[in-house]
């Protein structure tokens, strides 16, 4: 077995966003959702807070699967561009 599929076996190698270390713009991004969140939710009643919670997840749900399709379509594409160079490596022999 390869060592990168050996690695993404033993969840050595992980690709969920937790892994990844955010720059600083995306840090301050960060906070400041969850500071708007925040003064938010002191808004709001018991019920309103229930819907914002469902949107919340909502949201977090499809965000899901955008980025599954996305990553999806994206590796399929580098795996066609990896054959195609695979296929005419002759022309630079």
């Amino acid at each position: 077995m390869g060592k990168i599929l050996e690695a993404l076996l033993t969840d050595q190698l992980r690709v969920d966003s937790v892994t990844e270390r955010r720059s600083p713009e995306h840090q301050a991004l960060c906070k400041k959702s969850g500071e708007l969140h925040d003064q938010l939710a002191e808004m709001l009643n018991d019920r309103q807070k229930t819907v914002l919670t469902e949107l919340e997840e909502t949201n977090f749900e499809e965000s899901c699967c955008c980025e599954q399709a996305k990553f999806e379509r994206g590796f399929r594409l580098g795996a066609l561009l990896i054959a195609e160079i695979f296929f005419e490596q002759n022309t630079f022999l």
